[in-house]
This record gives structure tokens, C-alpha cells and sequence, in this order.
């Protein structure tokens, strides 16, 4: 009798230990430190909180927004210990996923105190991270990827001119550029919540250099010219007639696109790198 008691309490103990042992992998998170290290702890998130969304990387594995019970935000990937805290956010939730390059872009809305739109921007490949930390407290930016597919515009209003953050090569660079034809920087809001353009393609007004934009009205259609006949004195005149119709388009306060393409990015001076804040999921 005493024997089989024995067994039974070292049964109990193995698989109290079991279970132990399987809450703590799947219930452990490394955190940085903010000193360059990690601290180990339990993933209250992973065992008790709220799952709020996943996104898939370019290698297939997927990475999932949770909310701990103490409201606090992160982001862990599913093979990997270590999370991305979202340490200030209030509230928070992915708004655009996108493929550049070789990485997965995340851009993490969130609402930070004093601050309505703050805004996350992951680069992942595998489990090596990019973070940086950007917005105006005000508006929505649009985002935009660029046709190949190696970099991504993010672009905030800033009076007659946008703030541009591009994605491209591992990098985050900030210019000044000048606002194109059919943007208005005082939209509101500025982009919807996908992050994308609000409100009908407009133009620049002539002249004006206070970045608000109107329609443009339609472009009346010339007639054509009547051809002159032979030995008429007017068959020496037709072309210097023509020349002040062409030259008669209103100017723009903002250049001009290129050829055919009316998409075309403006110049951009003086572009800055911000560093990002690097994480390696597997330490």
C-alpha cells in the first residue's frame, strides 16, 4: 500500500513538473532592459492577455499585437522568446503591413498620453528587428510603396511642405519635400486608417504657396485650325500664332512631373538617417 502511494505522489510530482516546464516556454519573454540587456520574466501577455491581431512575415511565421491584463502592449513573434514592448502606448493596433526588400515593414498606431497618433515603425527579417519611433502627434500619414517594392514613403503634413520618412535598404531617412499636384496638406484627416490618401485628386492652386489645394477646373479644348490657302500672306504666319496659346499654361508653385508620369516624387534636399533601435529576438 505504501508502495503504490509512493508511485502515485512521484506520478503527481513528474507531471506537476510537466506542466511547469511547458508554462514556462511557452510563458517566458526576454524584455531590453534599456541598459543594452535583457531582463527574463513571465509573458502575462502570452498566458493571460488579449491577442488583438497577427500579421505574417515574408518567411512565413507570423507575429501577433497582444494587451497584458496591466494594459501594456507588445509584439512577439512566434518562434522567439524575446518581445517588442510598446512601452508608452495607451492603446495600439497594426495599421499597415507591407514587403520591402528583404524585411517585413509593421507600422503600430498607437495613442500615447498627450500625443493621439504615435506611430511604430518594424522592420523584421527572421528574428533581427528595426524600430523607430515617429509622427506628429496630429495627423495620420499616408504610406506608400514604391512600384518595386524596395522602398516606402511615409508622409506627414508640415504647412506648405511634407515631412517624408523612406523606408529603403535597411534604413529610415527624414526629408523636407515639396507637396506634388494632388495633395492637400490640410485634409482632414490626412489618411485614412490603412494609411492611405483621403478625398478626390486635386491640384496646386496657381500661384499660391500656402499648400492648399482646389480642384482643378477642366482644361477647355482647343479648336483646330483652319488651314491657310496656297499664296495667302497668312501661310507665313501660323506657327508664330500658335506659339502664345502653348506657352499659356498657369505655372505651379510646385515642380512639374516629368514626361508622363504624374506620380513622379519630388526633389528631396538634405535627407537625415534617424537610427533605429535594433533587437535581436533570440537573445
Amino acid at each position: 500500500m505504501t508502495t503504490y502511494k509512493n508511485f502515485a505522489s512521484a506520478h503527481w510530482r513528474k507531471l506537476a513538473m510537466g506542466v511547469a516546464a511547458g508554462i514556462l516556454l511557452t510563458g517566458c519573454a526576454m524584455t531590453p532592459n534599456g541598459r543594452g540587456g535583457v531582463m527574463m520574466g513571465l509573458d502575462t501577455a502570452e498566458l493571460f492577455g488579449t491577442p488583438l491581431s497577427t500579421f505574417r512575415l515574408r518567411d512565413g511565421t507570423e507575429g501577433t499585437l497582444r494587451k497584458d491584463p496591466q494594459g501594456k502592449y507588445s509584439i512577439k513573434l512566434s518562434q522567439a522568446f524575446r518581445v517588442v514592448p510598446l512601452a508608452n502606448a495607451m492603446t495600439a493596433r497594426v495599421a499597415r503591413v507591407e514587403n520591402v526588400g528583404e524585411r517585413t515593414v509593421v507600422i503600430v498606431e498607437t495613442q500615447e498620453r498627450g500625443c493621439a497618433y504615435r506611430y511604430e515603425v518594424l522592420a523584421f527579417q527572421g528574428t533581427d528587428v528595426l524600430q523607430w519611433t515617429v509622427g506628429n502627434c496630429k495627423d495620420r500619414p499616408r504610406v506608400e510603396l514604391a512600384a518595386d517594392a524596395k522602398s516606402l514613403n511615409i508622409d506627414f503634413p508640415n504647412y506648405n511642405r511634407l515631412s517624408r520618412m523612406i523606408y529603403t535598404d535597411n534604413r529610415l531617412l527624414n526629408a523636407s519635400v515639396a507637396v506634388p499636384p494632388g495633395v492637400d496638406t490640410r485634409a482632414q484627416p490626412f489618411a485614412d486608417e490603412g494609411l492611405r490618401g483621403t478625398g478626390p485628386v486635386i491640384a496646386v492652386t496657381p500661384g499660391s504657396d500656402s499648400g492648399r489645394v482646389i480642384p482643378a477646373p477642366p482644361a477647355p479644348a482647343s479648336a483646330p485650325a483652319a488651314a491657310p490657302k496656297a499664296g495667302s500672306r497668312a501661310s507665313a504666319k501660323p506657327r508664330r500664332q500658335e506659339t502664345p496659346a502653348r506657352a499659356a499654361a498657369p505655372a505651379i508653385s510646385v515642380p512639374a512631373p516629368r514626361g508622363a508620369a504624374p506620380a513622379a516624387a519630388p526633389m528631396i534636399f538634405q535627407a537625415e538617417e534617424i537610427k533605429p533601435v535594433v533587437i535581436d529576438l533570440r537573445k
